[in-house]
């Protein structure tokens, strides 16, 4: 489901876990600390066409999910973009409310853009690894950094409950739409108050179910997971070098170019 489906048919599945993630870790470091408009749509379309060339996804699938958070970023980055002025202030369209002027400045509209291309390759990078990389691959990974046990655990529990939680939830919507549950503004209210704490009160019996399968089966307080063969991967470590020489070299040349 979600990602994964799509992580399990890429063809650097094979591929160990960790050269991905330092592609990935390396990529968005320097995204983030260019804070540069062409760094971050060029580490976008670099994802992307990872994404297709090495992957072989198809670059519908990229742009797909890729829509899931754009909307959260256009509304995070208008609040940014416009603002309120004093009178005078030089602005590029604003309308005068209260006294003030509610507009756009230059300022403004190159922190917004900035901010949204540097999240914008921020996001790409991630699924770069979210694509080709499924969430088991990962824990395993982060285990061999040495991230703390517990909190690899609770990342597997938490994702694997994600799934349990929805489908709980889709069962007992259509239940209700069966009896015509979502009907008018106010049923639908009630509906959707039943429907929440039904999801919450099913999840926490499932929670103590499987708490107790593991006790019966020896469990001593930490998930054993089978680790799985993979290829090296080492080709990925000069394409990690390349692609970071490619965003300095844009800022460099960004950085002439205002010079």
């Amino acid at each position: 489901m979600g990602t994964d489906r799509y992580a399990y048919q890429s063809r650097l599945r094979r591929v160990s876990p960790l050269p991905k993630l330092l592609l990935t870790a390396v990529a968005m470091l320097v995204c983030l600390c260019c804070d540069s408009i062409p760094v971050g749509l060029a580490t976008l379309a670099a994802m992307g066409a990872l994404v297709t060339a090495l992957g072989g996804l198809s670059p519908r699938v990229f742009l797909h999910f890729l829509k899931i958070p754009l909307v959260f970023m256009v509304v995070g980055c208008l609040t940014m973009v416009v603002g309120s002025y004093p009178p005078g202030t030089p602005v590029l369209a604003a309308l005068p409310v209260g006294g003030r002027l509610w507009g756009v400045t230059a300022e403004g509209l190159l922190l917004g853009g900035r901010i949204f291309c540097k999240a914008l390759g921020a996001i790409g990078c991630m699924y770069f690894l979210a694509l080709n990389t499924p969430v088991t691959d990962l824990t395993i990974a982060l285990e061999r950094l040495h991230v703390p046990r517990l909190m690899v655990e609770l990342m597997e529990l938490i994702y694997r409950f994600i799934f349990v939680l929805s489908d709980t939830a889709a069962h007992i919507r259509v239940a209700q739409e069966s009896r015509l549950g979502y009907r008018g503004w106010r049923c639908s209210l009630t509906s959707l108050g039943a429907l929440a704490s039904m999801v919450f009160l099913r999840a926490w019996r499932k929670a103590d179910r499987i708490y107790t399968a593991l006790e019966s089966r020896g469990y001593t307080g930490s998930l054993s997971t089978l680790t799985d063969s993979y290829r090296p991967g080492w080709g990925l470590l000069p394409l990690t070098a390349l692609v970071a020489a490619g965003q300095v070299g844009i800022w460099l040349l960004e950085r002439m170019a205002a010079a």
